[in-house]
């Protein structure tokens, strides 16, 4: 009687878990411009002075889990304010050269209404602009989800596997590889504090905003190869 050959099955399995956004991220920039570079840093490095000090009192509140702020940096260009819309201008009517200074700085609140609180009164602010938010799982949490799925799309690649040697009774599978695709997040943003995608200053009159994000939908692919036969 002939020796079965071995038979070699590859299949692809998955899994995802939708969870609720645990910390909000705004990234904002403190900017200013002036006729000098010390003009515009020293505005800016008064400005940040102020924020540092708001975002230190949210955190010891306990409502901030922890803000990270760049360094501070400077450029210089033409005013952009001036009216360039005219058909005509004279030579000697040349832009104005301003100096320009910004810092951009991220806030991870654990409190989605102080976050409200904040954005709002930040984007009202002079020199202050809240580009958007980011929704994000704690670390801790993200590592535990990640572990969950990841192994719920091996189960799954396994099932895949012996739905098909099942249908052509082959018996019991043996693993022989499985390769990890990869582990993602769909991280949320959210930008312009409206529905759209796309990321963008704001600017506000008053202070009363909400928010509700979407789930965090965290995903896992493996694509595997199991054998049957002698």
């Amino acid at each position: 009687m002939p020796e079965m050959t071995e038979i070699l099955i590859k299949v692809r399995g998955s899994s995802s878990v939708e969870l609720p956004p645990e910390i909000g991220v705004a990234h904002a920039e403190i900017w200013s411009a002036g006729a000098s570079p010390e003009v515009a840093m020293d505005r800016v490095q008064r400005d940040l002075a102020r924020m540092r000090q708001k975002l230190e009192r949210l955190q010891e509140d306990g409502v901030v889990d922890r803000f990270v702020v760049q360094q501070v940096r400077t450029s210089v260009g033409p005013d952009h304010e001036v009216d360039d819309d005219r058909p005509w201008r004279e030579e000697e009517e040349s832009p104005a050269i301003v100096h320009r200074a910004s810092v951009w700085l991220r806030a991870e609140f654990v409190d989605f209404d102080a976050l409200a609180v904040w954005v709002g009164r930040s984007a009202t602010e002079d020199g202050c602009l809240v580009n958007g938010l980011s929704w994000q799982l704690r670390t801790e949490s993200r590592r535990a989800v990640e572990r969950e799925v990841r192994q719920d799309a091996v189960r799954d690649a396994r099932v895949r596997a012996q739905d098909y040697a099942d249908a052509l009774d082959l018996g019991t599978l043996s693993v022989r590889c499985i390769n990890d695709v990869g582990v993602g997040r769909d991280i949320r943003l959210q930008s312009g504090f409206s529905s759209g995608p796309e990321m963008a200053s704001a600017t506000y009159s008053a202070p009363e905003l909400a928010f509700t994000p979407d789930d965090i939908t965290v995903f896992a692919e493996v694509e595997a190869a199991f054998t049957v036969g002698p």
